[in-house]
């Protein structure tokens, strides 16, 4: 798989990884892997967070000075995707996983969407995998044995020309299944795809049974604490629309099984 960077972006463009482990107990691990640029200026940020039910979060998080990709590996700083394995570094929080792929890379709308010249890329590299490894932090470690996934965003559109009003995202694994949605609510309509085991249905919502969530992260999403954006929140608040968003963990039904979900609601305020 190549991971090497897009071009492009200006006057705005976003480049993230976002990978995540749903243990059985209820466990999320999140890394986030962001590079923006906002009129030729970099921020790129690397964020983990680990999410425990009954127990203290952990974050880590770190300022990244290089980046580079290329087939089956990316350095982005003090984190590495070299083949299945990703490790990362930080004060907060560090870990080895390795992931397994269950399935095969899939693009469930592409382009997702399009205006004009510029365009919103979205591809899960990995569907769903079985992992294996270790994290730790100041006091603490966790040995991982769950399901992960993988999916890379890449846009230049304008963030004040951004057409998205609200964005619905999950993916649930149970038993022998796995499954990805997404909807996209824009001033024309929506994209919305799902995919389960393989296969891709268009314009479908969420094909699972979520139970009661419980609320990982709710923020502004120039406020993301990982991000630490600086003088350039209060900039991409005014020209964003200052999105909101919320995700959230829950056990969910899947084909029959009993597994566990990770979902989120992000919304623009235009």
């Amino acid at each position: 798989m190549n991971l090497a960077l897009r071009g492009g972006g200006w006057p705005f463009g976003l480049e993230k990884w976002y990978v995540d482990t749903l243990l059985p107990d209820g466990t999320v691990l999140l890394v986030y892997l962001v590079r923006i640029r906002v009129l030729g200026l970099p921020v790129t940020r690397l964020t983990a967070e680990l999410f425990r039910p009954g127990g203290p979060d952990v974050r880590g998080e770190a300022v990244v000075r290089s980046v580079s990709g290329g087939e089956d590996r990316l350095w982005f700083g003090p984190a590495r995707i070299e083949g299945e394995v990703l490790r990362w570094e930080t004060p907060g929080l560090s870990g080895e996983l390795r992931f397994v792929p269950r399935a095969a890379p899939v693009a469930l709308v592409d382009p997702f969407l399009e205006a004009s010249s510029r365009r919103l890329t979205w591809t899960v590299e990995v569907p769903d995998a079985d992992v294996t490894g270790r994290v730790v932090w100041p006091g603490g470690e966790l040995e991982v044995t769950g399901r992960g996934y993988r999916d890379r965003v890449w846009f230049d559109l304008l963030p004040w020309r951004f057409p998205i009003r609200e964005l619905v995202w999950g993916r649930a694994v149970a038993g022998p299944h796995a499954a990805t949605w997404v909807r996209a609510t824009t001033p024309t309509g929506e994209v919305a795809a799902r995919w389960q085991d393989g296969v891709v249905e268009l314009g479908s919502a969420r094909p699972v049974d979520l139970g009661p969530s419980r609320t990982l992260l709710e923020t502004r999403v120039a406020d993301i604490e990982g991000f630490r954006l600086g003088w350039l929140a209060p900039l991409l608040r005014r020209v964003t629309g200052d999105p909101h968003e919320i995700k959230l963990a829950a056990p969910c039904e899947l084909d029959g099984e009993a597994g566990v979900a990770v979902h989120e609601v992000v919304g623009w305020g235009r």
